[in-house]
């Protein structure tokens, strides 16, 4: 049962992982976007 327990933490650590690597990209694709946007508004007026 102790090696059980192991992989079961494992997994866990390993899904924590991802999702802390997927939030980070979603903000960072986030950020991007508004810049895009950002810029977008800025060539349409001119600047």
């Amino acid at each position: 049962m102790k090696n059980l327990d192991s992989v079961f933490a494992a997994y866990l650590i390993g899904w924590a992982i991802f999702f802390g690597y997927y939030l980070t990209v979603g903000r960072r694709v986030s950020a991007l976007r508004e810049d895009v946007e950002r810029l977008k508004s800025a060539l349409k007026s001119g600047r």
